[in-house]
């Protein structure tokens, strides 16, 4: 069976909530002893057997793009290529001004995402489901300051709203997904959109699956998730 060997990663936010420790820069950037979050992550997704990334940026693209070229992520041989927006675009927009470099199946994930789990095992789930995406969830009663944002019954993705009080939410979206690239055709018209879109078009047509996964994910896009993370890292 096919495996998923190709991740897109965006990073293409200003980083508002973590700036009084990034100095201006990209929050990818920010450094955990000698090595920064990008490079870390980097090194990670080599692990989970995935060797052809794209990274989706805008903001402050060059600082990225410099960090790239260092020797640590050169030596990880990774094919590594760069989408940059001149515009901001949201997260569906960058995906789609990534298009040129796109596989017909790929990962999605966010540029402060640590997400330590099996994506081998995710990708053959999706491979064989038919579906044009598999998205990641876990049960907002395990990640504490999260909102959940999914109706999940039976296994199937119901509804998708962010920050919902309805007492059937009790699932939120992990951060990693699988896409189908033809899953893109009904948005290649549209330049500035979130991912969220997509998602939604997606559950609509039942062309969507779930993967429950039940370890804790971390980030670095609050102080409290970098407070977090850095117990992991040490």
């Amino acid at each position: 069976m096919q495996n998923i060997d190709q991740i897109v990663i965006l990073n293409g936010g200003f980083g508002e909530r973590v700036k009084s420790l990034t100095n201006g820069a990209p929050k990818c950037l920010i450094k955990f002893a000698s090595n920064s979050f990008l490079f870390l992550q980097l090194q990670l997704i080599k692990k989970k057997g995935i060797k052809n990334v794209v990274i989706c940026c805008g903001y402050k693209s060059n600082s990225i793009i410099k960090e790239l070229k260092k020797n640590n992520i050169k030596k990880l041989g990774l094919k590594i290529s760069v989408s940059i927006e001149k515009r901001k675009l949201g997260t569906g927009g960058a995906i789609i001004n990534a298009n040129k470099y796109l596989h017909n199946n790929f990962f999605i994930i966010y540029g402060d995402s640590w997400l330590d789990i099996n994506y081998r095992k995710i990708g053959k789930k999706f491979i064989s489901s038919n579906k044009k995406n598999i998205m990641t969830v876990i049960k907002s009663s395990l990640i504490k300051n999260h909102k959940p944002n999914i109706f999940l019954k039976n296994n199937k993705i119901i509804y998708y709203q962010k920050n919902s009080n309805n007492k059937n939410f009790k699932y939120i979206d992990y951060g990693l997904m699988a896409l189908r690239k033809d899953a893109l055709q009904y948005f290649l018209n549209k330049k500035k959109f979130d991912l969220n879109l997509i998602i939604k078009y997606l559950i609509k047509h039942k062309d969507i699956d779930a993967y429950v996964v039940k370890k804790k994910f971390y980030h670095i896009g609050s102080l409290e998730g970098i407070k977090e993370i850095k117990k992991i890292f040490n």
